[in-house]
């Protein structure tokens, strides 16, 4: 007679063999994921929208999908981040809300990023080229069934193409209206946007002057806003004292090749709400009254 005391429980046998079955299950899924790593989230799809460009930075969005590898739902409390070019360190930010990645989909994910733009082109030019690699290392902290608050190393690379700041130059200076009663000139100022990225003129200065007999500043405020890629000419009209324009305007008609003149001037850029720093762009042309009268009449022709 066998003592059933002694012979193994139905159930417990099952039990047992299941446990084996999972510990053996979740050791080949270890070694299969490599060493679990292939179950970390990982960030996909990023973009960089640039919103601003100024001399001294350049802000955007950097957007990346957060892809849950796992088929249970992952919770992050925040995250923190840094953006290095060329593999040195140039931002870092801290996001503190929360996010909910359902397992075994992606989630959209914004981060503010701003960047010295003068060490972004000095890493371009150094890798001699016209963009640059950006790459995002974030770590997310992350309440992880079982294993409790948990920090979540993330990576991610992107080619980042450097934009171009606008360029303003003179494109002509209109000098036909000059008399003796009354001295104007329009100064038309040849705007290029080479991005789809707004900005606005808020103020432009500007030095006239004809040789000896003539030396007048001025300012002309104006928010004048560009918002598509291309040239538009935008004009500023100076304007002088009555009393300087015989001697100019007898130089103007009779010595115009023999006469020179020089401008010079700031236009000043608008940061943008988020920046208390506007940019200042500036712009020059000099030559002889009559390159003046001839750069007018090719531009009417046209």
């Amino acid at each position: 007679m066998n003592d059933s005391s002694t012979a193994p429980h139905p159930v417990r046998t099952t039990l047992l063999v299941l446990l084996g079955l999972l510990v053996v299950g979740g050791g080949i899924t270890y070694f299969a994921t490599d060493r679990g790593k292939a179950l970390l989230p990982t960030l996909e799809q990023p973009t960089l929208n640039i919103s601003q460009i100024t001399r001294e930075r350049l802000k955007g969005q950097f957007r990346v999908k957060l892809r849950n590898h796992t088929p249970i739902d992952l919770k992050v409390d925040s995250l923190r981040y840094e953006a290095r070019v060329e593999g040195k360190r140039l931002a870092q930010g801290h996001k503190a809300s929360p996010l909910v990645v359902k397992g075994n989909a992606l989630s959209s994910l914004e981060l503010p990023l701003t960047l010295n733009l003068p060490e972004v082109k000095h890493a371009a030019k150094t890798a001699q080229r016209d963009c640059v690699t950006v790459q995002l290392h974030t770590v997310l902290y992350a309440n992880l069934p079982g294993a409790g608050p948990t920090e979540i190393p993330v990576d991610v690379r992107k080619r980042v193409y450097i934009p171009k700041l606008p360029k303003i130059e003179v494109a002509d200076v209109d000098i036909t209206k000059l008399g003796l009663n009354k001295g104007e000139a329009t100064v038309n100022l040849r705007v290029t946007n080479y991005e789809s990225i707004p900005f606005t003129v808020k103020q432009v200065s500007y030095r006239f002057r004809v040789e000896d007999d003539l030396d007048v500043k001025g300012q002309e405020t104006k928010d004048v806003t560009f918002k598509k890629k291309g040239t538009e000419l935008m004009p500023i009209h100076v304007k002088f004292q009555p009393k300087k324009m015989p001697k100019v305007l007898f130089k103007t008609i009779f010595k115009p090749k023999k006469t020179d003149y020089t401008l010079t001037g700031t236009a000043t850029v608008a940061a943008g709400q988020a920046s208390t720093r506007d940019a200042t762009m500036h712009f020059n042309s000099s030559g002889t009254m009559k390159d003046l009268k001839e750069l007018a009449k090719g531009a009417k022709d046209k």
